[in-house]
């Protein structure tokens, strides 16, 4: 799933414009889940953008925060899911 500060209007779009995806996202305009993981960026009232894989049973299994510009890097993500099991 995604989640992101924006409303989801912007998601509606975000997605149209990639030809659509196969995952669910979530319009967090009230910061409640991003300000819970510890991402939200208060000087531009947005969320930072990260990668956070949980597992089954609701525990986090890995977090990365990227910088501005920073894409993540999909090998990687793709190799802490596969270490789930």
């Amino acid at each position: 799933m995604g989640i992101s500060t924006d409303s989801i209007f912007s998601h509606d779009a975000w997605a149209k414009s990639l030809g659509g995806i196969s995952y669910p996202l979530l319009g967090d305009v009230h910061r409640e889940v991003v300000k819970k993981y510890g991402i939200w960026w208060p000087e531009l009232n947005a969320n930072y953008r990260c990668t956070i894989v949980v597992d089954r049973q609701g525990k986090v299994r890995f977090a990365e925060r990227y910088a501005k510009g920073v894409l993540p890097d999909p090998d990687n993500i793709l190799n802490e899911v596969k270490q789930l099991g």
